[in-house]
């Protein structure tokens, strides 16, 4: 009965696409993958009798810098979350494309994590986030998927907040704090006029018309209005607290 059924389904497909090879079942929905040209890299798709199955390029088989794994997960999820069904086909055409992409994308991350396929989920997400920001055909950007993929991951992981001690001075100039250096205002002396008289030819004059020079008396005053140490305060108190997911 099940070779009768993958006839009429190889039989039925074609009517579509001499090119196509039927490649075995998906593992994840158990719907059969023909491999054939495919402008879109991998399609889920009906035939004509109503039959799902997934289509894949070549070209996305042979290419190991991308996960095939998730690609195949992403395009099982599009027939399970419905996305190919009659309303969802009505939905992508009123705009809906960015969001069944970001759905399907995200019960695949989900579904290879839940069997341990990180590896698999990390390369999407590298090949997504170098896409950059562009966006074209109602699609989400590689950096919306990217983004997605781990939001999605962040329910399906174990996370864990860790505070670690701030090491950022709160004043990386320092702190300012009163000066402890105390100089002499007149390190050179203080100047008094000379008192002594001395006769001139006019008459008594000051034996040492330039004054004297005597130690200076007045009390030390602060050399800097304040002096600059290293800031011992942190710039965070409370530390810095880091959502770590496994």
């Amino acid at each position: 009965m099940r070779n009768c059924l993958i006839f009429l389904f190889l039989f039925c497909y074609a009517l579509q696409s001499k090119a196509g090879i039927f490649a075995g079942y998906d593992d994840f929905c158990g719907l059969p993958v023909v491999v054939g040209p495919d402008a879109q890299v991998a399609t889920a798709r009906t035939d004509q009798i109503g039959n799902k199955y997934i289509h894949i390029d070549p070209k996305a088989m042979q290419n190991w810098t991308v996960s095939r794994v998730f690609t195949l997960a992403h395009e099982c999820a599009h027939h399970l979350v419905g996305h190919t069904s009659r309303l969802g086909q009505l939905e992508r055409f009123y705009g809906g494309t960015a969001k069944q992409e970001l759905e399907a994308d995200c019960w695949a991350a989900r579904k290879l994590a839940s069997i341990g396929l990180n590896y698999d989920i990390n390369r999407t997400i590298l090949d997504h986030a170098n896409a950059g920001h562009f966006s074209a055909g109602g699609y989400p950007s590689g950096s919306q998927r990217a983004q997605n993929i781990l939001n999605c991951l962040g329910g399906s992981r174990q996370c864990k907040t860790v505070t670690t001690p701030c090491g950022h001075a709160a004043h990386p100039s320092g702190d300012k704090v009163n000066c402890s250096h105390f100089v002499q205002p007149h390190p050179n002396g203080d100047f008094t006029p000379c008192k002594h008289l001395c006769s001139g030819p006019w008459g008594a004059v000051a034996c040492h018309p330039q004054g004297h020079t005597l130690p200076c008396m007045h009390p030390p005053v602060q050399l800097h209005s304040a002096d600059l140490v290293q800031c011992q305060h942190a710039a965070h108190p409370q530390g810095h607290a880091q959502k770590i997911c496994r």
